[in-house]
């Protein structure tokens, strides 16, 4: 497993685990139903790519046995206040197996190594236990929750705001 900076020549490889994986994604990710196709998703890569050169989002595909099978980011990104968000997901053949834990300690070494952050933050749904048990076993702390934070899958839904300092 490596991560590689956002590239939009992986979005027909990120496409097809997000169609493999779409009935779970669209139950915590605001995208998991809109993104209809494999422009959509290079599209995005695109996007992503222009903030990255903003220093606003830091993007990075998962690849494993040399193809693209999730995301991960630090988005809202504030140089001033040196912090950041997590963000992330996963094909659905490649969950359960350390890998989105692996994904995150290196996230974090990349977060305040080499961007100096102080402060990380990861928003998940309560009810997203694999999400929690990620970020609980990578040493978050639970800070707090926050009513209908998060919409996804036709409703609000309540999450746990996790944070690390380095």
């Amino acid at each position: 497993m490596k991560l590689r900076l956002v590239d939009p020549k992986d979005a027909e490889s990120l496409y097809d685990q997000i169609e493999k994986t779409r009935p779970q994604l669209a139950k915590f990710m605001p995208w998991g139903d809109s993104t209809k196709s494999v422009e959509d998703e290079r599209a995005f890569l695109t996007y992503c790519q222009g903030r990255m050169e903003e220093n606003k989002l830091w993007n990075a595909s998962i690849v494993i046995d040399g193809k693209a099978v999730g995301m991960i980011d630090l988005h809202n990104i504030d140089p001033d206040d040196q912090h950041a968000e997590v963000g992330y997901w996963l094909g659905g053949e490649y969950q359960g197996n350390g890998v989105m834990t692996d994904c995150l300690q290196k996230l974090l070494e990349i977060g305040f190594d080499e961007l100096n952050l102080h402060k990380i933050k990861l928003l998940a749904e309560q009810v997203n236990q694999a999400s929690n048990a990620v970020a609980q076993k990578v040493g978050f702390i639970l800070e707090g929750q926050l009513k209908d934070e998060i919409y996804s899958n036709g409703k609000f839904h309540d999450a746990n705001l996790y944070a690390i300092v380095k």
